[in-house]
């Protein structure tokens, strides 16, 4: 951005390359602090099961789907994005027994839309040789019913992996959504950096990320990539740490039982002197740390790593906590003392943690309306940045589950959304001094808004809201004048 000027100091250029507004809102272009593209994209390319409102419809598809290919096989059908919460029929799982009904002889794999949870026939099953004990293989009745959670899923992932030229053309894909939503910048947040170093190399990236890389790539990398936001349009400075799994797979790791699932309390992935070993090396060689933890019991312990990594690092860099959406009071005191920062996704509290909806059923009301305390974290001062996490994607959606948290005290002003997705995000991917804000010096990054509804009605006109163009770099990359 060569200068921001008042509007009545502005003097039009006389240039066929101006672009008129007229009127309309211009914000920094948004930023998604917490997406999985890659997986965005695949979705377009592979069976999509977002929009199921029954295990009855599920099966249907799965089965029409089947049909269609030849047997016999050892290629998976592989499908995205089922939600049991959204099912009208029953509200439960699918399992192997379901699947078997309609496609006995094709093996099939589906993910449950947080991705912490997928279902496989039995012929599927008979595939992957998984261990009897395995703690994430569930069972009933002492059986394996095919679901397969978190440290589980390893066992599935070489027989669905897509190849290289396959998640290209995915993450090509989520980028035109991105700039569909208003979205210049993604953080992926277990970046597979294949991908990226394909695209960098051959100046394929039509939007701007910033790559969180699994624990394995940091270590053999030893140090963050040097690649600049500007230049390249891609960083990798972050490395993700998973502490615990997901409310809906029941794997978040909780203080106190669930509340659909009194005998079970989640499961902690990573423990004491592991976990801050880990964060301790990683601290050390420079990487900032993205750590996932969702129930109040992993949070603890990513607390009390992070109070380790402090005291015995070298130095303290900038670090972020991913969802922590059974966020305690005293959380949130260490989390200003260390000086963290909040990646939460507001989209969650607009599925899911409305009266009635999935957080009730799984924890109960008392429990899950004082989940993702966003007014709590502003006003103790941590920095608080949105992502969606494709939950789904949009930050417009977004911003009503910040306006209508069902705790009144959690609610945040729409300015306020609009700085986490902006501003706040940028500083959760360490990028604010090149995007986030409208800046003299700052990458040209923007959206234009058809209109901003005032905070009183935007929960209920939010849908009229539309992108009408998107900037990259200053090169108009959408728009629709509709």
């Amino acid at each position: 951005m060569a200068a921001v000027v008042p509007q009545n100091d502005f003097v039009h250029p006389d240039s066929p390359s101006v672009w008129d507004a007229k009127g309309r809102p211009v914000l920094p272009g948004f930023i998604d602090a917490h997406m999985h593209p890659i997986s965005m994209g695949l979705k377009k390319l592979r069976l999509d099961l977002s929009q199921i409102q029954s295990l009855k419809e599920l099966l249907e598809v799965v089965h029409n789907s089947a049909s269609l290919l030849p047997r016999p096989s050892s290629r998976f059908l592989i499908g995205y994005d089922w939600d049991e919460s959204l099912f009208a029929d029953e509200h439960r799982y699918p399992t192997r027994w379901d699947l078997d009904k309609v496609a006995p002889d094709l093996p099939i794999a589906l993910r449950r839309i947080d991705g912490h949870l997928w279902v496989v026939n039995t012929k599927g099953l008979q595939l992957l040789n998984l261990p009897e004990d395995h703690p994430f293989v569930f069972k009933t009745e002492g059986q394996p019913n095919g679901l397969l959670a978190d440290e589980a899923i390893r066992f599935l992932e070489p027989f669905i992996e897509p190849k290289l030229d396959e998640k290209r053309e995915a993450l090509s894909i989520a980028s035109q959504i991105a700039l569909e939503h208003g979205v210049t910048t993604l953080a992926d947040l277990y970046a597979d950096l294949e991908v990226y170093e394909s695209l960098v190399k051959d100046d394929g990236l039509e939007i701007r990320f910033v790559c969180c890389v699994p624990p394995a790539t940091a270590q053999q990398l030893k140090a963050p990539l040097g690649w600049n936001i500007a230049k390249e349009r891609c960083e990798a400075k972050f490395v993700k740490l998973f502490l615990d799994g997901s409310i809906g797979a029941h794997t978040a790791a909780m203080r106190e039982p669930y509340a659909d699932m009194p005998d079970e309390t989640g499961r902690l992935l990573l423990r004491d002197r592991t976990a801050e070993g880990l964060m301790l090396e990683f601290n050390d060689m420079g990487w900032r740390l993205a750590v996932h933890a969702i129930g109040d019991l992993a949070i603890d312990q990513a607390i009390e790593a992070f109070r380790f990594v402090r005291m015995e690092g070298k130095s303290f860099l900038r670090h972020r906590l991913e969802h922590i959406e059974v966020l305690q009071p005293e959380h949130i005191g260490w989390m200003k003392r260390l000086n963290l920062v909040a990646s939460m996704q507001p989209n969650f509290v607009a599925r899911w943690q409305q009266e009635g909806r999935l957080y009730q059923i799984r924890l109960g009301w008392e429990r899950a309306k004082r989940m993702n305390p966003f007014g709590s974290i502003l006003r103790a001062g941590v920095p608080l940045a949105f992502g969606s996490d494709g939950m789904p994607f949009g930050p417009i959606y977004g911003i009503v589950g910040a306006l209508t948290h069902p705790e009144p005290s959690e609610q945040i002003s729409l300015r306020q959304a609009l700085l986490a997705y902006t501003q706040g995000a940028a500083f959760a991917c360490s990028i604010e001094n090149q995007v986030g804000t409208i800046a003299s010096g700052k990458l040209a990054d923007l959206v234009v808004l058809s209109h901003l509804p005032d905070e009183q009605a935007f929960a209920d006109e939010w849908q009229s809201v539309k992108v009408v163009a998107t900037f990259a770099g200053g090169e108009m990359k959408f728009f629709q004048d509709k």
